[in-house]
């Protein structure tokens, strides 16, 4: 009984997501996010990553110089550095050790990967998968994120962004409840944006 009741969940789960992309007027998109948010949007709809940044967070002043120059940051290199190392490290010391990345000056951190051996191939081979013609920028003010930091992201010349902060800014999605807050943030997004409005732009 436990294995059809798998397959039935299974086929309807499919079924929703196929639901949901009647939905959406394109499904050959990249989002390039901060953290999970690009990932569950994925998921939700079914959709194969097309973005090197699912499974993984960038602290926000980091991925602000990313999206400013995403073109060339692109082209880097990953170079794995150790744990300790990890200018995030303090806030991390007592988590279980995941792969950190140095892309020039930015870090990343690929919180859902098991060695620096997956989190590379992954990166290299969604980062072939990029459509530049339909890109969608999206932070959340999180992990080390100011409200400078979001000033500056809003100040980008992008044509598809949005932003999802606690502090104030003209142009963010106001959530206050991402102050201090940790673990999935979709729920809490979803009270307050649909996630349709950016990706039918």
């Amino acid at each position: 009984m436990g294995k059809v009741k798998n397959v039935i969940i299974k086929i309807n789960d499919k079924l929703e997501k196929r639901k949901l992309r009647q939905n959406l007027k394109s499904t050959d998109f990249t989002i390039i996010s901060n953290n999970c948010w690009g990932s569950f949007t994925y998921q939700k709809y079914g959709i194969e990553y097309k973005s090197p940044t699912v499974g993984l967070y960038i602290l926000g002043h980091d991925f602000v110089k990313l999206c400013a120059n995403w073109e060339v940051y692109f082209k880097y290199k990953l170079e794995f550095i150790p744990w300790e190392q990890a200018s995030y490290y303090y806030a991390l010391v007592n988590e279980k050790p995941y792969p950190v990345a140095r892309l020039r000056d930015i870090e990343i951190y690929f919180m859902h990967y098991h060695s620096e051996k997956e989190a590379a191939d992954k990166w290299y081979r969604r980062i072939k998968r990029i459509n530049p013609e339909h890109m969608i920028f999206k932070l959340s003010q999180r992990e080390e994120c100011s409200k400078r930091d979001i000033e500056n992201f809003m100040q980008l010349p992008l044509k598809h962004k949005v932003c999802f902060a606690y502090d104030k800014v003209d142009g963010t999605i106001n959530i206050p409840e991402l102050k201090g807050f940790s673990g999935d943030e979709m729920k809490t997004i979803n009270r307050y944006y649909d996630d349709l409005t950016i990706l039918n732009e």
